[in-house]
């Protein structure tokens, strides 16, 4: 009997080792804070198993065919539907940042720079393209609704600045 019992231990042991039999958590995001300013928004999402995928498309979006401007300065990366802001202001969504959906022709200009990450705590700014005057993206501000999509957990909130 135990010798059974370690047989199927060690076989359950590796099966667990080799990764078979083991799955990432969903992310879960908890809060959203905006900190900075209009100009120069700094985006802090706070939950559980978050994480930073690879970007994708893996080159900045700068000079892309869906994206034919040059982004001056750092423009980020787009990361498919895994990490991206959508931005509505009076009911009307203004731009989202950070996402590429190929298959509907759309590569966001707007890049997202990560800052620091943890599996509790992601922080994150826009890319140049944000700030940029020749692409005419209207800043965010107080008021304006959000959605945070980080691993496809989601957060939707109305923007208040803290500094």
């Amino acid at each position: 009997m135990r010798f059974a019992a370690l047989v199927t231990l060690a076989v359950l042991l590796a099966g667990a080792s080799s990764g078979a039999a083991l799955s990432r958590p969903a992310p879960m995001i908890a809060a959203v804070v905006f900190g900075g300013s209009p100009a120069k928004p700094i985006v802090t999402v706070t939950g559980r198993n978050l994480s930073v995928p690879p970007a994708n498309p893996a080159g900045s979006p700068s000079d892309q065919p869906l994206c034919p401007k040059t982004i001056r300065g750092n423009a980020g990366h787009d990361y498919g539907t895994s990490l991206y802001v959508t931005a509505s202001h009076a009911g009307k969504v203004i731009y989202t940042a950070g996402r590429y959906r190929p298959t509907l022709h759309e590569l966001d200009c707007i890049g997202i720079i990560v800052l620091s990450h943890t599996r509790d705590r992601l922080r994150f700014r826009f890319g140049a393209a944000y700030s940029q005057a020749d692409f005419g993206y209207p800043h965010i501000l107080n008021g304006d609704r959000v959605t945070v999509v980080v691993g496809g957990a989601s957060f939707r909130l109305i923007v208040r600045f803290h500094r």
